[in-house]
């Protein structure tokens, strides 16, 4: 692949950005939060989790490198990887743990949060033993939202998921001609975000119970 293409693509597919995206699927394919809530709260759910998930680990990626803690905001070595991972774990702990205690909150949003506390883990876990594709898991995380919309018969989602994971294959093609990782490492990502946000999006009953 082009290495022009293949840095656009890993641009585009940051994982900043398709948590966004992750969130724009959460209150639009799901119906009891695109139309059970108010826009302004959509917007409070969306810009709280997306501030503390993603700028804020933003900020410390870039005071690491001005510091010289790291040599490139890339995290192109995986121990410069370990505190981001871990202290974005934090935030979602911290989101989660905020929005559990209020009863309004809806199950599919504590599930959705549970997901990406549970791939964060792995994932901070996985890289202490091999660098793990990020921007796969994050893709995977995607789609396996998709993927529950349409389970739940919410939404057909056939074709959106097909293109989705044609697209996840174009980035994770750049990721390797860019030898940013090995094909194991992107395999592992997209599997680990796919199956932790897929299952965890079909246990939301269980928090209607606790």
């Amino acid at each position: 692949m082009n290495k022009y293409l293949a840095k656009g693509l890993s641009v585009i597919a940051h994982p900043v950005f398709i948590n966004l995206l992750c969130l724009y699927i959460l209150f639009d394919f799901f119906p009891q939060l695109s139309a059970g809530l108010p826009l302004k709260v959509q917007l409070f759910y969306v810009g709280f989790i997306f501030m503390l998930s993603s700028l804020v680990p933003i900020i410390l990626v870039m005071a690491m490198r001005l510091t010289g803690k790291i040599e490139s905001i890339h995290l192109q070595h995986k121990q410069e990887r370990n505190l981001p991972y871990f202290f974005t774990l934090i935030m979602y702990v911290f989101i989660f743990y905020n929005f559990y205690k209020s009863a309004s909150t809806s199950p599919f949003i504590l599930s959705y949060l549970l997901a990406c506390m549970l791939i964060l883990f792995s994932v901070f876990i996985v890289n202490y033993f091999t660098k793990i594709s990020i921007h796969l898991a994050t893709l995977g995380a995607a789609a396996g939202l998709m993927a529950s919309a349409g389970f739940f018969g919410f939404l057909d989602v056939r074709y959106l998921l097909i293109l989705f994971i044609i697209f996840s294959g174009m980035v994770a093609t750049a990721r390797l001609s860019l030898n940013a990782h090995i094909p194991n490492q992107i395999y592992l990502g997209f599997c680990l975000g796919f199956v932790c946000m897929f299952l965890c999006m079909n246990m939301s009953y269980l928090f209607l119970i606790f």
